[in-house]
C-alpha cells in the first residue's frame, strides 16, 4: 500500500548467498527468475537434453516444435513464508505462481525476414501478505503479488544492422531491460530484482510484472563493451488512481491483464551499459534513468498534483575472486536518487550483496577426477 510519508529513506541489504553445486553431462542454459518467476526471453535453442528439463522432451514433440522456430516454457514456483515477529501480527503465508510463454522464430518458421514473436501468461496464488500484516514498503518476495491469472507480456523484435540494433514492440515488462542487476536477481526478495524506489514512486509500482505495459525498446550495441537501451511507455496501463487504499497495487482493476488507459502519462527509460573484464575477472556498470510526464500528489497534501517525476540509477556488477576453476565470489551494488522530495515517499535508495557461487565444487570436482 503506498502511504504518504514527510521523512527520507535509505535501504542498504547486503546479504551472502550460498549456490550449491551440481554437475551433469549437459548444463542447462543459466536463466535469471524475475518478479512472478518468469524468465527472460532467451535465444532459442536447438534441441531439449530432456535431463535438463523436469517435463523432458514430450516424446519429441519438444524438438519437432524447436525445429519449427517454437520454444514454449512452463515454470511453476512456491513459496512458503513465515513472519514469527514484526508487522501488525505473526503470520504464515503461501504463495505460488505459474507461468507459460511461448517464443517464436518468425524466420525459422516461414522463412520471411521476420522477428522474434513472445506471448506469456501467468496464474498467480496465495494471499499476499507484505501490505497486510506487514506493512512494507515492498513485495517480500518477487513472485509476490494479487491472486488472479493474466496475459503477461505480448511482444514482436526485430533486430537490424547486423543484429547490433534490436528493436521490440508490445506488452513488455521493462523491468527485464532497466535497472536490474544480474547478481542480485539471487536473492528471493523483490526489492532485489526491481528496485523499492520505482516501485513506490511510479504508477502500478512500475512496468514490471506483473502488470507488463505497452512499450518500444531499443537497444544498440556499438561494441562488446557498450550497450545502449532506450524505452518509452505508457506509465499507468490499468489507468487507477496513484492511491488505492482499496487495492494497493491497483492489480485487480485488470485482472486479466489486457486494460491499457494511455490517460496518464508517458514514461520514458534510458541506460547504458559498460562491460569490462579486468585480471580474470568480469565487471558490468550500468547508468540509468527515467522520466514520467503524468501527475502525482504532493507528500504532504494530497489536494495537489504535481506535474512530472524523474529519477537516476546507477548499478555495479562485479567478479571479486575465483576460487580454482569453478567456485566465484560476485558482488554488486545499486544506487537510485531523485531530488523531487515534494512527489516521491522515497527519494534515495540503495542495495548490496554478495554471492558465494558453488562452494563446495571444486572440491567435488576434484574428488570425482581422483
Amino acid at each position: 500500500m503506498r502511504r504518504i510519508w514527510h521523512n527520507h529513506h535509505i535501504w542498504l541489504h547486503t546479504i551472502i548467498l550460498l549456490k550449491t553445486c551440481s554437475f551433469a553431462y549437459a548444463q542447462p542454459v543459466p536463466v535469471s527468475v524475475l518478479s512472478a518467476g518468469v524468465t527472460p526471453q532467451q535465444n532459442i535453442p536447438d534441441h531439449i537434453d530432456p535431463r535438463t528439463h523436469l517435463s523432458g522432451n514430450w516424446g519429441g514433440i519438444r524438438n519437432w516444435l524447436l525445429a519449427q522456430g517454437i520454444d514454449i516454457r512452463i515454470s511453476d514456483t512456491n513459496e512458503f513464508w513465515s513472519n514469527p515477529v514484526g508487522g501488525a501480527q505473526a503470520s504464515s503465508n503461501y504463495i505460488g505462481s505459474a507461468a507459460v510463454e511461448m517464443v517464436t522464430d518468425l524466420h525459422t518458421l516461414t522463412g520471411l525476414p521476420l522477428g522474434t514473436f513472445d506471448i506469456s501468461a501467468m496464474e498467480i496464488r496465495g494471499r499476499p501478505f507484505s501490505n497486510t500484516p506487514l506493512y512494507v514498503f515492498n513485495q517480500t518476495s518477487n513472485i509476490e503479488a494479487d491472486d488472479n491469472g493474466r496475459l503477461y507480456e505480448l511482444w514482436y523484435s526485430q533486430k537490424f544492422m547486423g543484429e547490433r540494433l534490436a528493436f521490440r514492440i508490445g506488452k513488455l515488462d521493462l523491468g527485464h531491460d532497466f535497472m536490474v542487476s544480474s547478481v542480485g536477481l539471487n536473492f528471493l526478495n523483490a526489492s532485489f530484482s526491481w528496485p523499492i524506489m520505482p516501485d513506490n514512486d511510479l504508477y502500478d509500482q512500475g512496468p514490471v510484472s506483473p502488470v507488463a505495459t505497452p512499450a518500444i525498446r531499443l537497444r544498440y550495441t556499438l561494441s562488446p563493451h557498450w550497450n545502449f537501451l532506450f524505452a518509452a511507455a505508457d506509465d499507468n496501463p490499468v489507468g487507477g488512481p496513484f492511491i488505492n487504499a482499496k487495492d494497493p497495487w491497483n492489480q485487480n482493476r485488470d485482472p486479466g491483464g489486457t486494460r491499457f488507459s494511455f490517460r496518464t502519462g508517458a514514461l520514458f527509460f534510458g541506460e547504458v551499459q559498460y562491460r569490462r573484464t579486468l585480471y580474470g575477472r568480469q565487471g558490468t556498470y550500468k547508468l540509468g534513468g527515467y522520466f514520467d510526464t503524468g501527475r502525482f500528489p504532493d507528500q504532504s497534501d494530497l489536494r495537489k498534483n504535481h506535474k512530472t517525476n524523474w529519477a537516476v540509477y546507477a548499478i555495479a556488477d562485479q567478479t571479486l575472486q575465483h576460487f580454482g576453476r569453478i567456485t566465484e565470489l560476485d558482488a554488486f551494488i545499486r544506487g537510485n536518487w531523485t531530488a523531487d522530495t515534494d512527489r516521491n515517499q522515497i527519494v534515495y535508495a540503495a542495495d548490496a550483496g554478495f554471492t558465494l557461487k558453488r562452494p563446495s565444487c571444486g572440491w567435488y570436482a576434484k574428488q570425482r577426477l581422483a
